[in-house]
């Protein structure tokens, strides 16, 4: 069939004796249009039904797909890193002094791209500045959870409007419950208190904790 489609389609081909496949020496090899750039390659296959790619065309199309997750990685990094900027510049707002959180800042930022907010990075600086380890994004069953402190068996959920009007947010609070064992607190902190004042955040664990 390889014959047929190229007379028919008018690819040039020619028997070269030095190659083979599947044991035998010797075999046709046609020379190829490339669909992209036109200019023509061998392959020891033809069909007229299929499309073909060179390899210099295929290269490059794979550098360009490079580039692209390239700088869709950069865009998602950036605003991380922007959003984190912002929560540090919330908290100096805050506070008399900065140099206390300096530490903490340089812990947190190391993930800062797994903070959904502004106020959820502002707690993960606050929770580290407290001495907390933390886990941020724990996988609990098929939830997450912003913050899980395994060592003091607590969680942190920021709580913005969306979560008020949830109308499932029972059931997901039962399931990660569950899943974590009745000796872990969950302890919800409303966005707002964290956007106004981040070291209320304190007061609010130690109401919540035995």
């Amino acid at each position: 069939m390889s014959i047929i489609d190229a007379e028919r389609d008018g690819i040039e081909y020619y028997y070269d004796p030095n190659r083979g496949g599947r044991g035998r020496r010797g075999c046709l090899v046609y020379k190829v249009p490339c669909q992209n750039c036109g200019q023509t390659f061998e392959r020891i296959a033809y069909g007229g039904s299929s499309t073909y790619i060179c390899p210099t065309c295929k290269s490059k199309s794979k550098l360009h797909q490079k580039e692209i997750e390239r700088a869709w990685f950069d865009v998602i990094e950036e605003k991380g890193e922007a959003r984190f900027n912002k929560a540090l510049d919330a908290i100096e707002k805050q506070v008399k002094s900065f140099d206390e959180y300096e530490r903490a800042a340089k812990i947190a930022r190391k993930a800062q791209d797994k903070y959904g907010s502004v106020p959820e990075a502002m707690v993960a600086v606050e929770l580290i500045r407290l001495g907390y380890s933390i886990i941020p994004q724990q996988k609990v069953g098929r939830y997450r959870v912003d913050f899980y402190v395994p060592k003091h068996k607590f969680v942190i959920e920021v709580d913005g409007e969306v979560y008020h009007k949830d109308r499932f947010k029972g059931e997901r609070e039962a399931r990660i419950q569950f899943a974590l064992g009745l000796d872990v607190k969950i302890i919800h902190v409303p966005a707002e208190l964290i956007v106004k004042d981040i070291q209320k955040l304190k007061k609010v664990i130690k109401s919540q904790l035995p």
